[in-house]
C-alpha cells in the first residue's frame, strides 16, 4: 500500500515531469516563430526580387534553410504566404502608430507629424518591407490580394481623417480642406517616399519637407 510519503514523492515527479513537458513545449513554440519570422523575412526579399508569380515556396523554402514541407507546417500555400507578409508589415507599422499615438494623445498636429517620421524612419529602416508594399500596389486589382490591399489603404485613411477632424474642431487647420482628400494625401505620401528612396538622396526627401508639404496643404 502506498504511504504518503511515496504519494508526495510521485506528485513531485509528476509535477516535475509536466514542468519539462511544458519547458519543451515553450522552447518549441519560440523555435517555432523564430522560424517564421525568418520564412517571412526571406519570402519578403524573393517576392521583392522575382515577384509573386516567380518566387515559388521551393526557393523560398531553400531560403531560408528548410524543407518544403517544413515550410507548409507554418503557412498553407504560397497565397496565404503572401498575405502572412503583408499582414507582417502591416502589424509593424501599427506598432509604430501606436507609439507615436501615444506620444501625443492630445495634439493632432504633432501625432501627424509623429505619423510622417514613422513613415519615413520605417522606410529608412525596412527597404525589404518597404519595396513589397509597393510592389503590392501592383497587385491591388488582383481579387487574391486587393481586399487585404484596400483594408490597409482604408483603414489608414480612416485613422488620418479622424485626426484632421478633430484638428478642424479645434480651429487648427482650414476649414475649407476636404478631410478625406487631405488624408488621402497624406497615406499616399508614404507610397511616394517608398517609391523614390532608391532615386532620390535622402537628404532633399526629409521628415522635414514632408511635415511642411502636409502643412501647406492643412492651410491651403
Amino acid at each position: 500500500m502506498e504511504t504518503p510519503k511515496q504519494r508526495i514523492i510521485m506528485e513531485c515527479l509528476k509535477d516535475d515531469r509536466s514542468m519539462k513537458i511544458v519547458e519543451k513545449t515553450r522552447r518549441k513554440y519560440m523555435e517555432y516563430q523564430e522560424r517564421e519570422k525568418e520564412i517571412l523575412a526571406c519570402a519578403i526579399r524573393l517576392f521583392n526580387e522575382r515577384g509573386y508569380k516567380d518566387a515559388t515556396t521551393a526557393a523560398i523554402a531553400k531560403e531560408s534553410g528548410i524543407s518544403e514541407p517544413i515550410l507548409y507546417k507554418h503557412f498553407e500555400n504560397k497565397k496565404d504566404l503572401f498575405l502572412s507578409c503583408f499582414q507582417n508589415i502591416v502589424d509593424e507599422l501599427i506598432a509604430y502608430y501606436k507609439v507615436v499615438y501615444k506620444s501625443h494623445p492630445e495634439d493632432e498636429l504633432g501625432y501627424m507629424e509623429g505619423v510622417i517620421r514613422a513613415y519615413v524612419n520605417f522606410v529608412m529602416e525596412n527597404p525589404d518591407k518597404s519595396m513589397f508594399l509597393v510592389h503590392l500596389m501592383s497587385y491591388q486589382n488582383n481579387p487574391d490580394f486587393a481586399p487585404a490591399f484596400n483594408q490597409f489603404m482604408e483603414a489608414s485613411i480612416t485613422t488620418i481623417e479622424k485626426a484632421l477632424k478633430s484638428a478642424k474642431a479645434n480651429g487648427l487647420i482650414n476649414p475649407t480642406v476636404d478631410l478625406h482628400f487631405l488624408a488621402a494625401m497624406f497615406v499616399s505620401q508614404y507610397f511616394t517616399v517608398m517609391a523614390i528612396q532608391n532615386f532620390v538622396d535622402p537628404v532633399h526627401y526629409t521628415n522635414g519637407a514632408l511635415i511642411q508639404i502636409m502643412k501647406s496643404l492643412m492651410n491651403a
